[in-house]
Formats: C-alpha cells, sequence, structure tokens
C-alpha cells in the first residue's frame, strides 16, 4: 500500500497484498474494507486520487481494478465489485464464467451512501450518484444519475 502527504486512514482492512495507492490529502474512515480473490492478488489495483473521502464501511470487491480521481466523495456503505457471472441457463450459476472489469470514477464524483457499482463502469467527470442507487451501465460526465437501476435525472 502506497500512502502519500497528509493521508488519513481509519482502521480499515485489506484483505489481499495487491497494489493500492493513496493520494495526497485523501481520508478513509473506520471499517473499509478492500479484498479480492487470491488468484487475482498479484494483478489487481486500486488507484485512489488526490483529495479523496471515502466514507465508513466501503467495501470494495476488486479482482482486476479500481481507478478513482481526484476530488471524489464516496458516502458510506457504497459498494464497490469488477466482477461478475455470465448468467447463460445451461450451466449452474457457480459454474459460469466469471466477467472482470475495471471501475474508473473520473474526477469530482460524488457517490450517496449505500450505492451499489458494478464491473465495467465509468462514471464521468463531475458526475453525481444518488443515495442507494445501483449503477450497472457508465454515467457521461457533468450528470446526476439515481435509482436502482440508476437512471439519467438531469444534467448538473
Amino acid at each position: 500500500m502506497q500512502i502519500n502527504n497528509g493521508v488519513i486512514l481509519g482502521k480499515i482492512k485489506c484483505k489481499w497484498p495487491g497494489k493500492i495507492s493513496v493520494g495526497n490529502e485523501s481520508v478513509i474512515e473506520d471499517d473499509v474494507v478492500f479484498k479480492t480473490p487470491q488468484p487475482f492478488a498479484e494483478t489487481n489495483y486500486v488507484k485512489i486520487g488526490e483529495r479523496v473521502f471515502i466514507g465508513h464501511g466501503c467495501d470494495f470487491n476488486i479482482t482486476l481494478g479500481l481507478t478513482i480521481g481526484d476530488d471524489c466523495l464516496i458516502a458510506a456503505n457504497t459498494i464497490f465489485v469488477d466482477a461478475g457471472r455470465e448468467m447463460k441457463r445451461d450451466l449452474p450459476i457457480n459454474q459460469q464464467p466469471v466477467i472482470h472489469k475495471p471501475i474508473i470514477l473520473k474526477n469530482d464524483v460524488w457517490i450517496g451512501a449505500h450505492s451499489i457499482i458494478l464491473q465495467g463502469v465509468t462514471i464521468g467527470e463531475g458526475s453525481i450518484v444518488g443515495a442507494g442507487s445501483l449503477v450497472n451501465k457508465s454515467i457521461p460526465d457533468y450528470q446526476i444519475w439515481a435509482g436502482t437501476p440508476a437512471r439519467f435525472i438531469k444534467n448538473r
């Protein structure tokens, strides 16, 4: 884990020896968990930009990669999952191939509390995700989305 200047870390859990970097003046509150399945521990990454706030109880289940830009706010109990399974009918779910796609938050993004961000999503610069949202597709720059699944509300 690479920690830069002025970072404030609460009591966090890192359940893998993966590559994590935290930018200057970022804050990660208590009970935040970073984890990945062991087979991916050497290849995955989490890059947290400068002046990022990550609230209490967030869960980062990252098998491939997560990039968080500068000046982002991630409210409490938000979940990030960058892997899922195919859903073909000819195989049981637990035997389906796993799909891994990185998650990207560009600069100046705000994620409301209790949201879920799924694999392959890019959240555009200056965008906002309302509390309790399920984000399963990418969001363009400077838009506000909310709901389950998240839908466009208005431009910022």
